[in-house]
C-alpha cells in the first residue's frame, strides 16, 4: 500500500499531556526511520525538548515541520488530539513509518486510529 499522509486520531479522553511520556521515543523513532536525525545529536534533543515542553503544558507542539523527505505535524483542530505524516508523493515508507508509530503508540496504551490521505490539498483527482 502507498499513501502520502498516516494521519492519528486519538481517543477523546487523550489529552497532549498523555502524549508527553511516549514522545521521545516517537518522535525519535520517527527521525530514524525517515532518515532524518540531525548529524549533531543535540539538535535532536533540543527539538524533542521544545515539542515536551509544549505537551507537558497540555498544549499543541509543533512536531517536525522543516525541510525533509517526511514531516509531522499537529494540526489546530477545534477538539482532540490529532497528528499526522505526509510527504509529497505516495509511498510505502510513509505506511511503514505511520505502521511503526502506531505500534508506540498502543505500547503505551495510548488509543488512537490511524488513517490514510486525509489531506485536502494533496487529494487525489478522480
Amino acid at each position: 500500500m502507498k499513501a502520502r499522509s498516516g494521519h492519528f486520531i486519538f481517543d477523546k479522553k487523550v489529552r497532549y499531556k498523555d502524549l508527553a511520556p511516549v514522545f521521545h521515543a516517537l518522535f525519535t523513532k520517527f527521525l530514524e526511520e525517515t532518515n532524518q536525525m540531525p548529524a549533531e545529536k543535540e539538535n535532536a534533543e533540543v527539538l524533542i525538548e521544545e515539542n515536551l515542553r509544549d505537551l507537558k503544558k497540555n498544549r499543541k507542539p509543533e512536531g517536525h515541520n522543516r525541510e525533509g523527505f517526511m514531516r509531522m505535524i499537529f494540526p489546530i483542530v477545534p477538539k482532540g488530539v490529532q497528528f499526522y505524516i505526509y510527504t509529497r508523493a505516495k509511498t510505502t515508507e510513509t505506511v511503514r513509518t505511520a505502521e511503526t508509530l502506531s505500534r508506540i503508540l498502543t505500547k503505551y496504551r495510548l488509543k488512537h486510529t490511524v488513517e490514510w490521505d486525509k489531506m485536502i490539498l494533496y487529494a487525489d483527482r478522480k
